[in-house]
């Protein structure tokens, strides 16, 4: 592995008999997002670059309710907690008014796919806030209550400036969480001898939609998983390889390829990447704008190739990080956008405004299968679901229990 130590700029090779690819997700692609701004999706991309292949990434989660801080901070997206509306939070609309019922009987304690699709309704028809997001209430249930059950949220909005026991919190849906990504065995491997992979850098796990506080059981259940299998996989098949020169000067040459080429600002690719994709392939998605989703990228790959940063002091240099970041994530991005084109059906997170019904009987029935092509572009496939335990219409429950 070749790696950038952050402090010094310097690159090291680490040797290793097997490795555990567990960076996380971080669909920082989007205008709101909950992941710190550091996370790109570097795993998902290393992968594609590995020739590895990835599976459903069309299926991007957003969280109902991230704070709305307004422009000109990066803070916006930061995450509250569902239990908010679970305890009977109320959603308001910018009239002040409820809007959950015009969209789902459970009101905002239905499903995260539902509630979020639901606020972005209202946010397109316009009814928001001055920052153009809506609001969560709590104040109905009484302060005290507020401030004593849900304390670290109390805390998490007043370091933003609001007051989530006495007043309104303005909120956004936000990109939480990636369903999709590398495909692997149940023992942690891939088809990448030696590499094993666990938590969000892996897809299959959650399906169309994760369940609330999964995520942190994939990374755990499946890391453990993966490391006692890495360890019984090591003495038997294990080795330190030489590295391939011609692999590290390639590698190296393309981490150092902005530096010879003009400095600019790296700001506007990555707010045009931010509004491309949450207006064009976020959470309401249609055949036009994916398609748009899709030149946008190729346009905004071509202007990061032309873009170069200025070669001063390697250490914690972070136009270089972000540079490279955001090479990942439009690698990553030109795969979503691809999975999300092929699948002409809505289902868990993805929703296709165009075909808003879920198939049952072709796409329904198979996950998307994302590669890298030999070209540099996204090559698609499909691979049949595999039904070991319950088939589409059966159910678990015994028959006196239905």
């Amino acid at each position: 592995m070749l790696l950038i130590d952050i402090r010094s700029g310097e690159y090291v090779l680490v040797k290793a008999k097997a490795v555990l690819l567990g960076t996380g997700g971080g669909p920082t692609m989007y205008t709101y997002h909950t992941p710190s701004g550091d996370k790109s999706c570097d795993g998902m991309a290393m992968a594609l670059r590995l020739g590895l292949k990835l599976r459903d990434m069309e299926m991007v989660q957003f969280h109902p309710t991230g704070v709305l801080a307004g422009p000109g901070t990066r803070m916006t997206g930061t995450i509250i907690e569902e239990g908010l509306r679970g305890s009977g939070g109320f959603l308001l609309g910018g009239d002040g008014n409820r809007f959950m019922h015009k969209y789902d009987p459970r009101n905002e304690r239905a499903t995260r796919d539902i509630v979020s699709r639901a606020m972005y309704r209202e946010m397109l028809a316009g009814n928001t806030n001055e920052h153009g997001g809506l609001y969560i209430a709590m104040a109905h249930l009484g302060p005290d209550r507020v401030r004593r059950e849900f304390k670290g949220m109390v805390e998490r909005c007043a370091d933003m400036g609001f007051d989530l026991a006495g007043g309104q919190v303005p909120v956004v849906p936000t990109a939480h969480y990636m369903m999709g990504g590398v495909v692997f065995r149940p023992d942690g491997s891939t088809d990448l001898p030696g590499l094993f992979a666990a938590g969000e850098d892996t897809g299959g796990v959650h399906g169309a939609n994760r369940l609330g506080g999964n995520g942190v059981a994939n990374s755990t259940v499946f890391g453990g998983i993966a490391g006692d299998s890495m360890a019984r996989w090591v003495p038997r098949h294990g080795a330190l390889e030489d590295p391939c020169p011609a692999a590290l000067d390639a590698a190296m040459a393309l981490a150092e390829a902005p530096f010879a080429r003009p400095a600019r600002s790296l700001t506007p690719i990555r707010d045009t990447l931010h509004k491309l994709m949450w207006d064009k392939a976020g959470i309401l998605r249609d055949e036009a704008g994916l398609a748009e989703a899709a030149s946008g990228l190729d346009a905004l790959e071509g202007e990061l190739s032309a873009t170069g940063i200025a070669d001063g002091a390697r250490g914690f240099d972070l136009a270089w990080q972000e540079w490279l970041n955001l090479r990942s994530l439009l690698l990553v991005s030109r795969a979503i956008v691809t999975a999300a084109q092929a699948r002409r059906e809505s289902r868990g997170a993805h929703f296709r405004e165009d075909f808003p019904q879920t198939d049952s009987d072709s796409a329904g029935l198979s996950a998307t299968i994302t590669t890298l092509g030999a070209d540099g572009r996204i090559e698609l496939g499909w691979q049949p679901v595999s039904f070991s335990r319950i088939r589409p219409g059966e159910s678990l429950l015994p028959a006196a229990a239905e």
